[in-house]
């Protein structure tokens, strides 16, 4: 598809303002998560309302995602294969368990859904219980023919739900880490030539990552050239804190963008499969969770967030916000998502065929 630049950016203009109204709104009343949730409600009202400015979304996620990238890049040090490889075991657990996990939700979706007298086929509520990304997961569901609808009012309830209790559940046992920048020398800092070249990189990778549809490339891109380029260098680089906030408002618009009338429609009749289904995948996520607090020995809110089913994005950028390693929640959000996209429908379409 063809994008004019002026309409995107006036639509844009135009909604931007709007979802950072709604994130000042949570912010002063002390909700969860203000910048995302409040830009995804307001921008969702007018989604709703049909008032939502015809404009293409992927660059607002596409920039998004980038500028998340660039900013966990920072914790990128040169023994990052070293910390990735003692991450192998855990990371194969929880894959495991996700897997696992997902499918018991799924049947748990057709076994409510048949109990309120839904037609949902067993492979619209496999796929509606998977804990991967909504993009993905709905992509699956059209390639299967599957009611993608259904699809999306699940797997969009289930990242709200995690993404409003996330912060009340990462302070159990809440102790903020000293999270290494980078494995650069701090008292060296980017110049202005420097952020152009980091930028430029980050943007490259970041568009070669999207155009082989790697799951969320412009984040994992973006953050492996900056990241690159940082200990090349040997350099460290800031952000404006401003810059993180902005990022989550644009991740919130687009999610508000795929809130629709229907959806709303269909609260009456799939509340409760989406309700059981979060309340299984919440319970088995902080078994996965504290399982994985004995056998590594990590602090409970970083693995509350590693095991958390909600977005690689969302996820790792709230982590940098508290302070806690989102570099090693990345890792896992990551084996999660790959994980459910390339082995998930394996497994699933001989079931439900």
């Amino acid at each position: 598809m063809v994008v004019n630049p002026f309409s995107q950016f006036m639509g844009f203009c135009l909604v931007f303002p709007i979802a950072a109204l709604g994130a000042m709104i949570f912010k002063r009343c002390k909700l969860p998560n203000p910048a995302l949730l409040g830009a995804m409600f307001a921008t969702g009202a007018l989604s709703v309302m049909g008032r939502f400015p015809s404009f293409v979304m992927w660059p607002v996620s596409f920039g998004a995602n980038m500028t998340i990238g660039i900013i966990i890049g920072r914790q990128i040090e040169r023994n990052v294969l070293r910390r990735i490889f003692k991450l192998l075991r855990p990371v194969a657990l929880h894959t495991v368990g996700m897997l696992s996990l997902s499918l018991v939700c799924g049947y748990t979706m057709y076994f409510m859904a048949s109990r309120a007298g839904v037609d949902v086929s067993l492979k619209t509520a496999l796929i509606s219980g998977a804990g991967g990304g909504i993009t993905e997961m709905t992509a699956f569901g059209m390639s299967a023919d599957a009611d993608v609808s259904v699809i999306v009012f699940v797997q969009v309830f289930r990242v709200v739900t995690f993404l409003a209790l996330i912060p009340y559940l990462s302070k159990i046992g809440v102790r903020r880490q000293n999270v290494e920048t980078c494995g650069c020398d701090t008292t060296r800092l980017f110049g202005l030539r420097d952020y152009v070249v980091m930028v430029s990189a980050a943007f490259a990778a970041a568009s070669l990552a999207y155009r082989f549809r790697i799951p969320t490339g412009p984040l994992i891109g973006a953050m492996l050239a900056c990241g690159a380029y940082s200990l090349t260098v040997n350099k460290s680089y800031t952000y404006d804190a401003r810059i993180r906030w902005a990022a989550q408002v644009c991740l919130g618009i687009v999610m508000g963008q795929r809130m629709t009338s229907k959806m709303v429609l269909q609260l009456g009749t799939l509340l409760i499969p989406a309700m059981a289904v979060t309340v299984v995948m919440l319970c088995g996520c902080l078994a996965l969770a504290f399982l994985l607090h004995k056998t590594t020995g990590w602090d409970i809110t970083m693995c509350m967030l590693c095991a958390a089913p909600a977005g690689l994005s969302q996820i790792t950028i709230y982590a940098e916000e508290i302070g806690v390693d989102s570099l090693t929640a990345s890792v896992f959000h990551t084996a999660r998502i790959i994980s459910i996209v390339t082995l998930y429908p394996l497994i699933v379409m001989p079931i439900s065929f």
